[in-house]
This record gives C-alpha cells, structure tokens and sequence, in this order.
C-alpha cells in the first residue's frame, strides 16, 4: 500500500509567508509604541521621585531651594574635577534625600557621553532655575530683569502662589541633543541658542515621548504635557512663580 505524502504546495507556502509578514507589520508598531509608553512611564517616575527629594531637601533647609543645580556655576576658580564640581550640582544636593543616582538618566535617551572636564554630572532632566546669580552675563541679565521666573536659594516654597503649576524639573537637553547638566531655560519664549555651537547652548524643554516632556511640579505632581503648553502668554506660564492668569 503506498503511503501518500501531504506537503504544502508552493502557493500555500507563499500565502503563509505573506500572512506572517502581515501580521509583523501590524504588531512590531505595536510593540515599539508600548515599549516608547514604558519608556516614558519610567521617565514620569523618575521626574516625581526627584521632585519629591526637592520637598524633603526644602523641609530640611528653612523651605528654601538649592542655589545651584549645574556644575557650570561653580565660582571661579574651582578645580574642574569630578569631586570639586558635585557640591554645584542638583544630582549631589539632593542625593541624601534620593538615594539613586540612576533616575537621573532618562530610559528613552542615547548612552550618555564619558565624563570629562565640564561634563562630570551630566542629567537628563533640566531645572527651571533662577541664575540671576550665578550665570554668564547674557543669562544674569535676563533673570535680574525678569525676577519671577525660576527658583534659588532666595526663594522659598512659600513664594510660589500656585505650586501646583510652577515647574521645578522637566525633560531637559541642548538644541542639538547634548544632555543638560542641571539646567532648563524657557526657551525659545524668553531666549534662544539653538544657532550657537554646542558648548555655548544651554538647555532646554524637550519633547523626547510621542512630543510630550515629563514635567515636576512644585507642589511634587508630575505629568506629561507639550512643552507649548507651558507658555500660554508672557504673563501667564508655568516657568512663573507667580503668573497673571
């Protein structure tokens, strides 16, 4: 009795093919768009938990912020090192109260570059902070004109009026993409640098998950919005402590 061999026929072979290759087509978008949510998801968790070292670090020093968050202001003079810069940035203000250096680095973000002489505490997330005085003097000069924006050690938290809307933290990096180092300005609304070399930008609000940035609030909420809906008007922003709405 002869055995009858089954095999698929080489249109059928072709007509699965095709299915799979369907079928892949629909799902990896699928996949990449719930890996991106995730991405973000781990970046909002890591903007609140940040904000939440900023309450505690304001309960432990008479409600008041840092007066510095980048290793950049340092006073002339100091060593460019590692160890001489830390005491400036953010990163080691708030590090007793944080506890991990890792929330610092953004999941959805490229490796960051080796640490070097101005490069040694590099960040993902930039603060809105007040330099009128510690920046250069293009930035000293905006600030003193414009006092209501940002935070340092002269403000405290019972200066804000609506906590719930004044930025602290954001997704944060230079106009070509080199990450920040602690710092986040309102730009382009108030000044912008996305034409100067690399190492004269400073950093900005960026949209790094779907167009939306992670953003810490005063008051320690944090949410993802577009970086546009934090400046409605010059008057009425949430880079303001105190805005007219």
């Amino acid at each position: 009795m002869r055995t009858r061999i089954v095999a698929f026929t080489l249109i059928e072979l072709l007509v699965v093919i095709a299915i799979i290759a369907i079928l892949a087509a629909i799902l990896f978008p699928v996949f990449s768009q719930a890996k991106a949510a995730a991405k973000a998801s781990v970046g909002l968790s890591n903007v609140r938990q940040i904000g939440v070292g900023y309450q505690l670090y304001l309960s432990d020093n008479d409600e008041r912020y840092v007066p510095f968050v980048t290793e950049r202001t340092a006073p002339t003079g100091t060593p460019d090192t590692a160890e001489a810069r830390k005491p400036f940035s953010y990163r080691w203000l708030l590090n007793p109260y944080i506890k991990s250096q890792e929330i610092f680095k953004d999941p959805s973000t490229a490796a960051w570059p080796a640490q070097a002489a101005g490069k040694w505490w590099t960040t993902d997330y930039g603060n809105n902070h007040n330099e009128s005085k510690l920046a250069n003097a293009s930035q000293r000069t905006w600030y003193l004109a414009n006092p209501d924006f940002g935070f340092n050690d002269d403000v405290s938290q019972s200066d804000l009026s609506d906590p719930a809307n004044f930025i602290v933290l954001g997704d944060a990096a230079r106009a070509s993409g080199v990450p920040s180092r602690g710092g986040m300005y309102p730009q382009p609304w108030a000044f912008d640098d996305a034409s100067l070399p690399d190492s004269q930008q400073q950093a900005r609000m960026v949209a790094r998950h779907n167009g939306k940035a992670n953003i810490a609030y005063a008051d320690t909420h944090a949410k993802i919005k577009t970086v546009a809906a934090t400046w409605r008007s010059y008057s009425d922003n949430d880079w303001r402590r105190n805005p007219v709405k």
